[in-house]
């Protein structure tokens, strides 16, 4: 058994992690097999988190693009070493935040990672230059959401083991029929009886392929209503919507309650969920839709691949075509049972695959692996002597060139073979 500081965003704060990981803390608490060890849920915010790790034996950091909620969680990984759960592969933002509140680790970090970045890379690409490399190089073991993200990790050269746990279901079966009642009473708010409702949820950004869907409104030829529910960004949704023209076929729900967004998700007949350029991130409204029903439009790149071919429709990858996206939204806008087929199927994937015991039983081998790893006898003579060479002034170019390494070789020489 093992004290865990579970370092996290938790709610009400208001974040998409927040919500995620209180689904964790509650498939670790209601596992089938009770792992034994001690959860303690820790927030950023709180003036004894610092403590609160430092007397746990694991710590488990979640980390997101953002320096308000997660930099601290930043510096806590990184001096104290532990599970680090990546949201986003793609930290450019977090990164250039730590350099604004001026903490040392933001230097060394753009520095790790530039040193990491593969030669040709594209710099204008979020993931060309691998920003988490300091943070992957530090910890005892990542946990990531999807395949793609455990592909690029070990492409970047990163040693640490990498687990893969999907992001699980978020919400009650009571809230999503209270949603779906609220639903029906937002869209009747919203949309006439004969249309279409098309909707997009979560920050309101460039990336979401929002400039190619208020394009892509010219070609439709469906009755359609477009709705664009989240919260606000850096980008101005507004000049979009009016540079389009199209500002009579479009409304804006912006920083609404976590109860009304799941209420909209109910309400959209068909839910357009893209990314361009992509950043390596799973989508939690993407979660949320194929838990409520939602048939979805994803593109066809990265994390979105890993959708069975049959719960979602993709678009080609790159920069959305506003024709072809106006050309799937008819075909789902025309075909209602399809719809209800899509629906069906996306909730038994999301009940099947993505439930909050999936995910914990993830977290518990990754928690086990590194209690496991602290008692190795061997791990812990090799720290000892990675401590004393750095403390003599000698650094990985050093070790490379053989100089101590001979003590290390030896020691794992001696290990005993595992049993079986």
């Amino acid at each position: 058994m093992a004290t865990v500081a579970f370092v996290s965003p938790l709610p009400p704060a208001n974040t998409g992690i927040a919500t995620y990981a209180a689904a964790v803390l509650e498939g670790l608490d209601q596992m089938s097999a009770p792992s034994d060890h001690s959860i303690d849920p820790v927030s950023p915010f709180e003036p004894d988190a610092g403590a609160r790790v430092r007397a746990a034996e694991v710590g488990i950091y979640q980390i997101g693009n953002n320096v308000e909620f997660h930099g601290d969680i930043y510096a806590l990984s990184v001096w104290h070493p532990g599970v680090v759960v990546l949201h986003d592969l793609a930290v450019d933002g977090l990164i250039w935040g730590l350099g604004e509140v001026r903490s040392p680790l933001a230097a060394p970090a753009r520095q790790e990672a530039i040193a990491a970045t593969p030669r040709g890379a594209d710099h204008d690409d979020p993931l060309g230059v691998p920003w988490c490399a300091q943070l992957v190089r530090r910890a005892r073991a990542v946990i990531v959401h999807s395949r793609f993200a455990k592909s690029y990790l070990e492409g970047i050269g990163c040693l640490t083991p990498v687990l893969v746990a999907p992001h699980p279901t978020v919400e009650r079966e009571g809230d999503i029929e209270r949603a779906r009642v609220r639903g029906r009473e937002l869209r009747a708010g919203v949309a006439r009886p004969d249309e279409v409702v098309v909707g997009v949820a979560g920050d309101l950004n460039a990336t979401k392929g929002i400039p190619q869907l208020l394009q892509a409104l010219a070609h439709v030829r469906s009755t359609i209503r477009l709705v664009l529910v989240g919260r606000r960004g850096g980008w101005d949704v507004d000049a979009a919507i009016r540079d389009a023209g199209v500002g009579e076929r479009v409304s804006v729900y912006r920083d609404v309650a976590d109860a009304e967004f799941l209420a909209w998700l109910s309400a959209f007949d068909i839910l357009v969920n893209l990314r361009y350029p992509h950043r390596g991130e799973s989508s939690g409204s993407l979660v949320r839709a194929l838990q409520v029903g939602t048939p979805t439009i994803v593109s066809a790149v990265g994390t979105y691949l890993e959708v069975p071919d049959d719960v979602a429709v993709r678009i080609g990858r790159g920069r959305p075509d506003p024709e072809e996206l106006a050309t799937v939204i008819d075909r789902l806008a025309g075909d209602p049972a399809g719809r209800t087929a899509i629906g069906d199927r996306a909730r038994a994937f999301a009940h099947d695959a993505l439930s909050p015991s999936t995910t914990a039983a993830v977290y518990v081998e990754a928690i086990d692996g590194l209690v496991s790893l602290r008692a190795d006898p061997v791990r812990n003579a090799i720290a000892r002597w990675a401590r004393g060479l750095r403390a003599a002034g000698l650094g990985p170019q050093h070790a490379a060139r053989g100089l101590g390494v001979r003590y290390a070789e030896a020691l794992f020489e001696l290990r005993p073979e595992p049993d079986g």
